[in-house]
C-alpha cells in the first residue's frame, strides 16, 4: 500500500510569510498612525488612543515574531542539521561495515519518529536498531517485499501492512508502516535504509524528507568511499608495474660485469650476486608498508655496490654520514634507491668521477634525509619543472623516440646507455608515497646547480601514519 507525501520547503514558506507580513506592515502602520492623529483631535476621551498606541505595540512585537524568529529557528535546525551529518560521515566514511552502520542507524532514529530502523546493503541487512532489533540481526537476507520492490525501482516507497505476506518473516510485529529509500551510488542501488512505525498515520511529509535526506546522505558518503577505493586499487596496480619496470641496460649491464669477474675476482662476483638478488628481491617485494631508514640504507647500498663493480670505486664514491639516532626513524619503502640512482643516470659526466654524500639528522619535527652529488647539476627552468611528471616523460619521450615509435639515433642517453627520461617520474613517485605517509607538510626540496651538482632534501614532518588496507600512491607517467 503506497500513499505519496507532498514534500514542504518550510524556509520558503517563512519567506514568502515574511514578505506578506511586510506588505501588511507597511499597509496597517500608516492607516494606524491616522487614526491615533484623527482621535486626538476630534475625540477628547484619550481611551481610543491608548488602544490604537497598544494595537501598535502588538504589531511591533509580532513584526519581530515574523523577522527574526524563522531565522532564530533555521539557524537552530542549520547546525542541528550539520552536527548530525558529520557524526554520520564520522561512522560511513569507511563504507557500509556493520559497525559503523549500527552506530550511524543510532544516530539517525532518536531524530524521527520511527520506532525502528534498518540498513542493507541489497543482499542482507547490515545493521538494526530500535523496538525488536534483536529480530533482525546484521545478516539477516533481505526478503521484505517492500526492500526488493525499492532495490529494484531504486525509488523511496511508503508502506503499510496489516499482515505479513505468506512466507514472509515478522521482524517488527508491532511496526505496521514503514519507509524504505534507497542508497544510490552511481546510478546503482547499493542497499536501502528502512525506517518502521507503529501506524501508518505517523508517517508524513517530515518523515519521507528525513528517509530521503538521510538516504541521499549516506549515499553521497558511499559514492566518496568507492571512488576513494578505486582509486587506492588504482595507485596499487600503478605500484606494482612501476616495481615491475626492471631496466633492460641496468639487468644486462650488471649480469655482464658479474659474468667478467667470475674468473678473475670469484669472491667478488659471488658478493655481487647476492647484492643483486636482494636488490631484486626488495625492489619487487611489497612496499605497502613503512620500512625503517636502516633497511632503505641496505638497498641503496646494494644498488649502488653494483654501479660500483661497473663504473669502478674510483669514478663513483659515495659517503654515508648517517645520523644513528635516525636509523630506526619509520619513512616510506623505495625512497632512497631512486634518488641514488638519479645521480647517477642524470648527473654522472662522461669521465670525470660523481661523488655522492649521503646524510640524515634529526630535526624538530622529525627527519630529514639529504642526498647531494657534484654532478653536472640542472638549470632553473628544469628545476621548476622537475614533479611535472608529463611534461617531463612526455618530452623526452618525444624527443627519444621517433614518429614511427622507433628510437633516434641522436636520442640523449644516460651514463649507463640507456634513453635519458628526466628523474620526473622517480621524484614524483617519491613524494606520492611521502605525502601519504607523512602528509602534505613532508615532501622534497631540490636545490640545484649546473656545473656544480645538486642536493636532494628529504623532510619527513611529524609521525608516520599506515592506514590498514591502504594501498600506497604513486605517480603515473
Amino acid at each position: 500500500m503506497q500513499r505519496p507525501f507532498e514534500r514542504q520547503n518550510k524556509t520558503k514558506f517563512f519567506r514568502d510569510a515574511q514578505k506578506w507580513a511586510l506588505r501588511g506592515l507597511m499597509m496597517c502602520v500608516p492607516m494606524l498612525l491616522i487614526l491615533l492623529g484623527l482621535e486626538f483631535f476630534t475625540n477628547p476621551n484619550p481611551v481610543p488612543a491608548v488602544i490604537t498606541i497598544a494595537g501598535l505595540v502588538l504589531l511591533c512585537f509580532f513584526f519581530a515574531y515574523v523577522f527574526v524568529a524563522p531565522d532564530d529557528f533555521s539557524l537552530s535546525a542549520t547546525d542541528r542539521t550539520l552536527g548530525i551529518a558529520s557524526k554520520i560521515f564520522t561512522y560511513t566514511r569507511h563504507g557500509l561495515t556493520p559497525e559503523a552502520t549500527l552506530g550511524a542507524c543510532q544516530i539517525i532514529l532518536p531524530e524521527t519518529l520511527a520506532s525502528a530502523i534498518c540498513v542493507t546493503d541489497g543482499s542482507a541487512v547490515v545493521a538494526c536498531w530500535g523496538e525488536d532489533s534483536d529480530r533482525c540481526p546484521a545478516g539477516t537476507p533481505v526478503v521484505l517485499g517492500s526492500t526488493l520492490r525499492v532495490l529494484q525501482s531504486k525509488h523511496m516507497e511508503v508502506f503499510a501492512r496489516e499482515a505479513p505476506a505468506p512466507g514472509e518473516p515478522r521482524f517488527f510485529p508491532r511496526l505496521h508502516a514503514g519507509i524504505t529509500a534507497p542508497l544510490i551510488v552511481r546510478d546503482r542501488c547499493m542497499g536501502t535504509i528502512e525506517l518502521y512505525y507503529p501506524r501508518y498515520s505517523d508517517i508524513d511529509a517530515r518523515q519521507t524528507a528525513l528517509a530521503t535526506g538521510f538516504a541521499e546522505l549516506i549515499s553521497t558518503q558511499l559514492a566518496s568511499f568507492e571512488l576513494e577505493r578505486q582509486q587506492d586499487v588504482s595507485a596499487r596496480m600503478e605500484l606494482r608495474a612501476l616495481q615491475s619496470q626492471v631496466d633492460p641496460h641496468f639487468l644486462f649491464n650488471t649480469i655482464g660485469t658479474i659474468v667478467s669477474l667470475v674468473r678473475t675476482e670469484p669472491e667478488k662476483a659471488r658478493s655481487l650476486l647476492i647484492d643483486f638478488s636482494n636488490y631484486y628481491r626488495q625492489t619487487l617485494s611489497n612496499s605497502d608498508a613503512l620500512t625503517s631508514l636502516q633497511n632503505e640504507l641496505g638497498q641503496g647500498m646494494r644498488y649502488i655496490n653494483l654501479m660500483q663493480a661497473r663504473y669502478g670505486e674510483s669514478r663513483l664514491k659515495l659517503r654515508v654520514d648517517l645520523d644513528p639516532a635516525t636509523l630506526d626513524s619509520r619513512v616510506p619503502p623505495f625512497i632512497l634507491q631512486p634518488l641514488l640512482e638519479n645521480c647517477i643516470k642524470h648527473a654522472m659526466r662522461e669521465t670525470e668521477p660523481l661523488s655522492i654524500v649521503l646524510s640524515s639528522v634529526e630535526t624538530d619535527d622529525g627527519v630529514q634525509i639529504v642526498v647531494e652529488d657534484d654532478g653536472i647539476g640542472m638549470s632553473r627552468e628544469t628545476i621548476a619543472h622537475l614533479f611535472d611528471v608529463k611534461r617531463v616523460t612526455g618530452s623526452q619521450v618525444g624527443e627519444a623516440e621517433g614518429q614511427d615509435g622507433g628510437r633516434r639515433r641522436d636520442a640523449p642517453t644516460t651514463a649507463d646507455g640507456s634513453i635519458k627520461r628526466g628523474g620526473g617520474l622517480a621524484l614524483a613517485n617519491v613524494l606520492m608515497r611521502i605525502h601519504f605517509f607523512f602528509g602534505e607538510e613532508s615532501g622534497i626540496r631540490v636545490e640545484s646547480q649546473e656545473g656544480v651538482g645538486t642536493r636532494v632534501v628529504v623532510e619527513l614532518v611529524g609521525e608516520p601514519h599506515e592506514p590498514e588496507g591502504s594501498a600506497l600512491p604513486s605517480a603515473q607517467a
